[in-house]
């Protein structure tokens, strides 16, 4: 499963994101972050293939400055 949030071009944004990872304990396999259209897109595939619970879903959604969390399944990996 891939995490995909999308928000403001900030350092702090990313560094909100990995605070939360650690906190929830989400293992995940990669975590990339790139700046793209004036914001942030911030990618975590998660190392079990296993969906995130909903709670950490709404916390990175109720994150300062996040626009925009997807859930997505990965194939052929």
């Amino acid at each position: 499963m891939r995490v995909t949030v999308t928000g403001a071009a900030s350092t702090s944004l990313l560094l909100r994101v990995v605070n939360l990872v650690a906190l929830h304990e989400l293992a995940f396999a990669t975590l990339a972050a790139e700046l793209a259209d004036g914001g942030m897109v911030i990618r975590l595939d998660l190392a079990d293939g296993a969906p995130p619970a909903e709670a950490s879903l709404e916390k990175l959604r109720a994150l300062v400055e996040v626009a925009t969390v997807e859930l997505t399944a990965q194939t052929g990996r």
